[in-house]
């Protein structure tokens, strides 16, 4: 049903150019990249004041058993586990993210 709609919305049946500015489109889907991105990952979540970084670290130690009555595990076990299962990104905010938490 959604692609009926995403279909409709593309369809020109006139097969008309509509000029556009180049520097106002820009300016707009740059601002609403950036406004995406500050409150999907750099902002804290209302809800449980944790960005994504940080529930991806947890939900990985949660699925390991890292429990406070278990034996000592080295960060690096748990940022391995993060980086190849949950955040695709660079490893610098995971690590960052993983010592803030333990602070």
């Amino acid at each position: 049903m959604r692609e009926v709609a995403v279909d409709e919305a593309f369809q020109n049946p006139d097969n008309l150019v509509i000029p556009v500015d180049l520097d106002e489109e820009m300016k707009k889907s740059f601002i609403d990249y950036a406004m995406s991105v500050i409150s999907d990952r750099a902002l804290p979540d209302v809800r449980d004041g944790l960005k994504p970084v940080h529930r991806r670290i947890l939900y990985s130690m949660y699925t390991q058993g890292f429990t406070w009555d278990k034996p000592h595990r080295k960060s690096a076990t748990t940022i391995g586990d993060v980086l190849g299962r949950f955040h695709p990104h660079g490893d610098a905010s995971v690590y960052d993210a993983l010592v803030r938490l333990a602070q």
